[in-house]
């Protein structure tokens, strides 16, 4: 149930939001998740509050936040809710396009999962790891942590997204600015095979292109089920996480709807579902073997302030 779990005092609440959504009858959403996520999401959503008629707008996070700010400069935006990436997430904030609402299910994330002020709460993580294809390399021999990475036998056969800035960005945040420099000039030094994206990385390491990649750990778990002979490590640290917020709009046409829809992404059935598409669920008490073992250092919004800068570091370093 939705609100199994909760402080009486919240049925009250829950009961008034319920008839203010019917009194809507609609809600349109701003999502940045994959459409199987938001198809599922929403299915669950109408099965809870059929009476709500959900229209939704879904694009890559880019694309999502520049639709967003153009709509809101021409006052033709009028979503309700947005699901979108932690650092568009900090432009939103900034722009005063997010509204305080602090679920009661936000109080089983952890903390660095949502946001202390309440205008968000992340749905899932997204982490970036170390995996490696198993034929290549045996267990014993593979890094444990990320200077494992520097040694001279993985020269040439480390493989990394082009804009890997995110985990850049989380890696300095972590070890500290200069020696997290240090460290990705001596990675530099190692030649990495960049290519353009996280999803070619696992695909040609599960083919064995090259041993070693720095992919995202549900795609490498996905391929390991498949068969493929890869593994990923859960040791090294920072396992800088992407999140995926989700908060409701200070345009919000249909405020109710817009909450019970936040409330379903962030309720323990939600999440179990969130769970059920390989993604990794951040509610605290819902559990994951992809979770299992490993400490995430979740991607604070805040981050976005230096983010420009340290894009152009990372292509200064591994590009000049």
């Amino acid at each position: 149930m939705i609100f199994a779990g909760l402080h009486s005092d919240y049925a009250t609440a829950a009961d008034d939001l319920v008839a203010g959504a019917k009194k809507e009858g609609g809600l349109v959403l701003y999502l940045s998740t994959n459409l199987t996520d938001a198809n599922g999401l929403i299915q669950l959503f109408k099965q809870k509050y059929p009476f709500i008629n959900v229209d939704f707008f879904r694009a890559d996070n880019e694309k999502l936040l520049n639709r967003i700010l153009t709509e809101s400069t021409t006052g033709k935006f009028n979503g309700d809710v947005i699901m979108i990436s932690s650092f568009e997430v900090r432009v939103l904030l900034q722009k005063k396009l997010l509204q305080k609402y602090s679920s009661p299910h936000s109080q089983f994330y952890p903390e660095g999962f949502t946001d202390k002020d309440g205008f968000w709460t992340s749905v899932y993580s997204i982490p970036r790891v170390i995996a490696y294809n198993t034929k290549m390399i045996r267990p014993e021999l593979a890094p444990k942590t990320f200077d494992d990475l520097l040694n001279p036998r993985w020269k040439g056969g480390f493989g990394m997204s082009d804009s890997a800035t995110l985990w850049y960005t989380g890696f300095l945040k972590y070890a500290g600015e200069e020696k997290g420099r240090d460290f990705m000039r001596k990675l530099a030094a190692q030649k990495p095979a960049f290519r353009d994206s996280e999803t070619v990385i696992i695909q040609l390491l599960g083919a064995g292109e090259f041993p070693l990649g720095l992919v995202y750990s549900h795609q490498a778990a996905t391929m390991k089920k498949r068969g493929a002979p890869v593994e990923w490590v859960r040791t090294a640290q920072p396992i800088v996480t992407g999140l995926k917020p989700i908060g409701l709009s200070t345009k919000a046409q249909h405020p109710n709807a817009g909450k019970l829809f936040i409330d379903v992404a962030l309720s323990k059935e939600g999440q179990e579902l969130i769970k059920s598409f390989n993604r990794i669920p951040d509610r605290g008490d819902v559990t994951s073997d992809l979770k299992e073992g490993t400490k995430l250092y979740p991607a604070d919004p805040r981050w976005g302030d230096t983010y420009a800068k340290h894009v152009e570091e990372f292509r200064e370093i591994f590009f000049k």
